[in-house]
């Protein structure tokens, strides 16, 4: 069990451990006021008994005073009976004392230990978040997601650690470096700063219980019941002595014990209380949040599993549309997708991508040791393509964090010959390599120069570099028809190139019943299954990206800006020499999509 799997095991058990510790602290509170209220009890019974003693007291004084003397034995009986009754409140008082000590110390230490485990435990989750922090900041060094920095107050990535093993225990394996949380929304639970507000209350209860288990320690027993004695007999002394004057001190003090009967909120309870609220309150909000995070991967389990089927109900169907709906931010693919909801045709594609995945595993399980483990990929889309002068932000051909670029060779407007195709799908092709030329010299308007004078940027057309820029909605069709042999198998291009083709894929877009759709939907499709898959993947696309129609009007200058743009009837191809090595039923393949090879430059 690694610490992201310890520390979810530990957060579970913190909850649990808080909603335990607050009600520990409300029962204290509840005790200590208790245990004040039956003090005044004690002290209107106590008081009552000596107001009636120095009444009788008084009482017997008037009478000694009319009768000159004679009635002094009936002051020694009344007086006897007043300092009885005296002394009886006052050993109430004392019992009550001893019990309420005796009673609240008990609670208090066990809510002590239970402060004192959730301590422990939050010291624990501390240190496991820390060796996650660290494990983060390793891994963005080598290229992993985004992390967060090295102060404590921001937990960076360790939710997101703690997700990835929550995932786990539901059977979901996902890419390391995709951030679930930001993908699906999932809340962000800030560990740290949590515990730290924690962490104060609790050493704020423990220094409350402490002071008060030595206070009854000190004052406890016998030590109390003869402290409060010696207290009372000489209050009774007083009363005895003063006759009348100890009326007048005696009914207003049972006036106040009588009105404050139910005042029996201290600071300690009241402190307890409110940091038991506090306790149970971040208890809460933090189970609510992993519940909420249970629920999201659940669905996405559920997701998972309707993309694998190979047949589908239509509630199916519908589910996985409104995932897609829901997890894209461009409202052009929430828009086809709800044009398109009750077509087969992205489904199609899911299912065109869940047997290039299917594939993949093939793949990696003849793979040996840490080649098996590789799971960033490099996948290149063969198809017929086109543009169109519709206009989308580059970033609708990243739906997910499971594609992390796609990549553009020649200019827009320009079409591939075989030579170049084929060079992008082996992965030899460099920007230096690029010859370009008139495909129709004999029809065509322009001089030839003007096929070659273009700007031209030294690096490919990357989507994930051009981000929010708007980009033409790119069309993509199949390249063959159904039984072709020249696009019977699945191509693995390590096994024909070795390096640097590894983990490097062909697709041929063989699919002629799904028919041209956008290339963005296609990307969609693929980053789902490759999200649920574990892989991560470079998408390359060989395919023409001449205008259609022929007539289409473009944003020839913006399009020139933001990348290069050819005039009409412009082709792009590679010199032979470029190409270390020719497959012979792989390059036949690429001139049955693009035509012969390409005429001299």
């Amino acid at each position: 069990m690694d610490d992201a799997d310890a520390l979810v095991r530990k957060v579970n058990k913190w909850v649990a451990l808080q909603k335990e510790c607050s009600r520990k602290l409300k029962n204290l509170a509840d005790e200590l006021e208790e245990a004040t209220k039956a003090a005044n009890v004690t002290k209107v019974v106590g008081s009552s008994v000596s107001v009636g003693g120095a009444a009788a007291m008084t009482a017997a004084g008037v009478l000694t005073l009319l009768t000159g003397g004679a009635a002094l034995p009936v002051l020694a009986v009344v007086a006897g009976a007043g300092a009885v009754a005296s002394g009886t409140g006052a050993l109430t008082s004392v019992g009550s004392d001893v019990y309420s000590a005796s009673k609240s110390k008990d609670i208090m230490e066990e809510a002590q230990k239970v402060l004192e485990e959730l301590q422990s435990l939050e010291q624990e989750m501390k240190d496991l978040m820390k060796s996650l922090k660290r494990q983060d900041s390793s891994f963005c060094r080598h290229g992993g997601a985004a992390g967060g920095g090295d102060d404590d107050d921001d937990d960076g990535n360790v939710m997101e650690f703690v997700m990835r093993s929550m995932a786990r225990q539901e059977g979901l394996e996902l890419s390391s470096s995709i951030m679930i949380r930001s993908v699906f929304g999932l809340p962000h639970i800030d560990m740290f700063k949590r515990i730290k507000a924690n962490d104060i209350i609790l050493a704020g209860c423990l220094i409350i219980l402490t002071s008060a288990l030595i206070a009854v320690s000190k004052q406890g027993g016998k030590k109390v019941a003869s402290s409060l004695g010696k207290k009372a007999a000489s209050a009774a002394a007083g009363s005895v002595a003063g006759g009348a004057v100890g009326l007048f001190f005696s009914v207003p003090e049972l006036v106040s014990d009588c009105q404050n009967l139910d005042n029996t909120e201290t600071e300690a309870s009241k402190t307890l209380r409110k940091n038991a609220r506090t306790i149970l309150t971040s208890a809460e909000e933090t189970e609510k949040e992993l519940q909420k995070i249970r629920e999201a991967l659940k669905k996405l389990v559920r997701i998972k599993f309707i993309i694998e089927k190979e047949t589908r109900t239509r509630d199916e169907k519908r589910e996985l549309i409104d995932h897609a709906i829901n997890n894209t931010p461009y409202p052009e693919v929430k828009q086809w997708l709800r044009e398109n909801a009750e077509s087969d045709v992205f489904f199609h594609l899911v299912n065109l991508t869940n047997f290039i995945a299917q594939k993949l595993n093939e793949e990696a399980k003849k793979k040996k040791g840490k080649d098996r483990e590789k799971k960033k990929i490099e996948l290149v889309f063969l198809a017929h393509g086109s543009i169109v002068d519709l206009m989308i932000p580059a970033r609708c051909l990243l739906p997910l964090p499971s594609i992390t670029d796609v990549l553009l060779y020649s200019p827009w407007n320009c079409l591939l010959y075989p030579e170049a195709a084929y060079s992008i799908a082996t992965g030899s092709i460099q920007p230096h390599h690029r010859q370009f030329g008139c495909t129709n010299p004999d029809l065509c308007p322009f001089l030839p120069a003007a096929h070659t004078s273009f700007r031209l940027p030294h690096s490919w057309n990357s989507m994930r570099n051009t981000g929010l820029q708007s980009v033409p909605i790119i069309m993509v069709s199949p390249v063959a028809k159904i039984g072709d042999p020249a696009f019977a198998a699945f191509i693995a291009l390590a096994a024909h190139f070795g390096e640097p083709a590894a983990n490097r894929y062909l697709i041929p877009y063989l699919a002629p019943w799904i028919g041209k759709v956008p290339f963005f939907i296609v990307t969609l499709a693929m980053s789902l299954v490759l999200f649920f898959s574990g892989y991560e993947a470079t998408v390359h696309l060989a395919a023409c990206l001449g205008k259609s129609p022929g007539n289409a009007v473009m944003q020839e200058e913006y399009l020139q800006w933001q990348y290069a743009y050819a005039v009409d009837n412009t082709g792009m191809t590679v010199p032979r020499e470029s190409i270390r090595y020719i497959d012979g039923p792989v390059f036949n393949m690429f001139k049955a999509v693009f035509g012969d090879e390409s005429p001299f430059f």
